[in-house]
Protein backbone atom coordinates (compact mmCIF):
# COMPACT_ATOMS: atom_id res chain seq x y z
CA UNK A 1 0.00 0.00 0.00
CA UNK A 2 3.37 2.31 0.10
CA UNK A 3 2.57 5.82 1.64
CA UNK A 4 -1.45 5.44 1.95
CA UNK A 5 -2.94 7.34 5.15
CA UNK A 6 0.88 7.76 6.25
CA UNK A 7 1.26 10.86 8.29
CA UNK A 8 4.77 12.29 7.73
CA UNK A 9 6.44 13.74 10.91
CA UNK A 10 8.72 16.37 10.66
CA UNK A 11 8.67 20.24 10.84
CA UNK A 12 7.97 23.33 8.45
CA UNK A 13 10.48 26.07 7.58
CA UNK A 14 10.35 29.10 6.04
CA UNK A 15 13.98 31.04 4.46
CA UNK A 16 15.27 32.71 2.15
CA UNK A 17 17.98 31.39 -0.01
CA UNK A 18 21.29 33.11 -1.54
CA UNK A 19 19.76 34.99 -3.91
CA UNK A 20 16.48 36.31 -1.94
CA UNK A 21 14.13 33.82 -2.49
CA UNK A 22 11.62 32.63 -0.27
CA UNK A 23 11.12 28.97 0.35
CA UNK A 24 8.64 27.31 2.22
CA UNK A 25 9.58 23.51 3.32
CA UNK A 26 8.66 20.43 5.21
CA UNK A 27 11.42 17.94 6.16
CA UNK A 28 10.95 14.64 7.77
CA UNK A 29 13.01 14.43 11.06
CA UNK A 30 16.00 13.09 9.55
CA UNK A 31 16.55 16.58 7.58
CA UNK A 32 15.32 15.06 4.01
CA UNK A 33 13.03 17.32 1.88
CA UNK A 34 9.37 15.77 1.58
CA UNK A 35 7.74 19.00 0.84
CA UNK A 36 8.80 22.70 -0.84
CA UNK A 37 7.63 25.35 -2.87
CA UNK A 38 9.39 28.19 -3.63
CA UNK A 39 9.58 31.10 -6.44
CA UNK A 40 11.78 33.73 -7.99
CA UNK A 41 12.51 33.61 -11.70
CA UNK A 42 9.19 31.12 -11.31
CA UNK A 43 7.00 29.11 -9.02
CA UNK A 44 8.36 25.81 -7.88
CA UNK A 45 6.61 23.09 -6.24
CA UNK A 46 8.68 19.71 -5.38
CA UNK A 47 7.04 17.07 -3.22
CA UNK A 48 7.67 13.33 -2.70
CA UNK A 49 5.49 11.64 -5.13
CA UNK A 50 3.08 8.89 -3.55
CA UNK A 51 2.25 6.77 -6.34
CA UNK A 52 4.42 4.05 -7.75
CA UNK A 53 7.91 4.93 -8.82
CA UNK A 54 8.25 6.12 -12.31
CA UNK A 55 10.29 3.74 -14.87
CA UNK A 56 12.25 6.64 -16.75
CA UNK A 57 12.89 10.08 -15.56
CA UNK A 58 11.10 12.97 -16.43
CA UNK A 59 7.68 11.43 -16.83
CA UNK A 60 4.68 12.96 -16.94
CA UNK A 61 2.62 12.76 -13.71
CA UNK A 62 -0.03 14.88 -11.53
CA UNK A 63 -0.76 14.97 -7.95
CA UNK A 64 -3.54 16.35 -5.96
CA UNK A 65 -3.36 18.53 -2.95
CA UNK A 66 -6.33 18.77 -0.36
CA UNK A 67 -6.82 20.43 2.88
CA UNK A 68 -10.17 18.86 3.71
CA UNK A 69 -11.72 22.20 2.30
CA UNK A 70 -10.23 22.31 -0.88
CA UNK A 71 -7.71 20.89 -3.56
CA UNK A 72 -6.35 21.77 -6.43
CA UNK A 73 -4.58 19.38 -9.06
CA UNK A 74 -0.90 20.43 -10.27
CA UNK A 75 0.75 18.55 -13.41
CA UNK A 76 4.45 18.02 -13.74
CA UNK A 77 7.21 15.28 -13.69
CA UNK A 78 8.83 12.65 -11.77
CA UNK A 79 12.06 11.97 -11.29
CA UNK A 80 14.41 9.60 -8.87
CA UNK A 81 14.19 11.04 -5.75
CA UNK A 82 17.50 13.12 -4.92
CA UNK A 83 19.85 12.58 -2.26
CA UNK A 84 18.10 15.46 0.27
CA UNK A 85 14.57 14.01 -0.20
CA UNK A 86 13.97 10.51 1.89
CA UNK A 87 15.55 7.41 0.45
CA UNK A 88 13.44 5.19 -1.87
CA UNK A 89 11.06 7.80 -2.83
CA UNK A 90 10.72 9.85 -6.37
CA UNK A 91 9.79 13.64 -6.39
CA UNK A 92 7.46 15.27 -8.51
CA UNK A 93 7.95 18.35 -9.71
CA UNK A 94 5.85 21.21 -11.03
CA UNK A 95 7.10 25.20 -12.35
CA UNK A 96 5.16 27.90 -12.56
CA UNK A 97 1.95 25.93 -11.30
CA UNK A 98 1.80 24.65 -15.07
CA UNK A 99 0.41 27.37 -16.39
CA UNK A 100 3.51 30.11 -17.41
CA UNK A 101 1.47 31.33 -20.28
CA UNK A 102 -1.56 33.00 -17.69
CA UNK A 103 -1.73 37.10 -17.98
CA UNK A 104 0.16 38.40 -14.45
CA UNK A 105 -3.32 38.96 -12.97
CA UNK A 106 -4.95 35.33 -13.99
CA UNK A 107 -1.36 33.89 -12.48
CA UNK A 108 -1.33 35.88 -9.40
CA UNK A 109 -4.88 34.76 -8.54
CA UNK A 110 -4.07 31.45 -9.64
CA UNK A 111 -0.87 32.05 -6.75
CA UNK A 112 -3.10 33.24 -4.68
CA UNK A 113 -5.35 29.87 -4.53
CA UNK A 114 -2.42 27.64 -4.09
CA UNK A 115 -0.92 29.99 -1.17
CA UNK A 116 -4.89 29.94 0.27
CA UNK A 117 -4.15 25.84 0.36
CA UNK A 118 -1.12 25.51 1.68
CA UNK A 119 -1.94 28.15 4.73
CA UNK A 120 -5.69 26.76 5.46
CA UNK A 121 -4.22 25.59 8.55
CA UNK A 122 -5.63 22.16 8.00
CA UNK A 123 -3.57 19.18 7.23
CA UNK A 124 -2.34 19.02 3.32
CA UNK A 125 -2.96 15.20 1.69
CA UNK A 126 -1.26 14.71 -0.99
CA UNK A 127 -2.24 12.04 -3.60
CA UNK A 128 -1.81 10.42 -6.55
CA UNK A 129 -1.92 6.54 -8.64
CA UNK A 130 -4.56 5.84 -5.61
CA UNK A 131 -1.72 6.43 -2.94
CA UNK A 132 -1.35 9.49 -0.16
CA UNK A 133 0.24 10.88 2.44
CA UNK A 134 -0.62 14.05 4.99
CA UNK A 135 1.44 16.88 6.20
CA UNK A 136 0.79 19.08 9.22
CA UNK A 137 -0.54 22.05 8.64
CA UNK A 138 1.84 24.34 7.85
CA UNK A 139 3.52 26.28 10.76
CA UNK A 140 5.97 28.19 9.70
CA UNK A 141 6.57 32.08 10.47
CA UNK A 142 6.00 34.53 7.55
CA UNK A 143 6.21 32.39 4.92
CA UNK A 144 3.15 33.63 3.09
CA UNK A 145 3.97 37.28 3.42
CA UNK A 146 7.70 36.68 2.14
CA UNK A 147 6.07 34.78 -1.01
CA UNK A 148 4.07 37.95 -1.61
CA UNK A 149 6.60 40.03 -1.49
CA UNK A 150 9.10 38.13 -4.04
CA UNK A 151 6.28 36.33 -6.32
Amino acid sequence: DGLSKEMWTGAWTSDMDRQDRPWLVFSDPRGKTVFRSGCGSHFELDAVYPGNAPTQEHTEASITIGNGKTQMDFAGFTYAGPESFPPNTSMFNQADLGRPELADDKWRALENRVLDLMGSGQPLRVSAGGKSYVLPPVKAPRWRARFQKVC
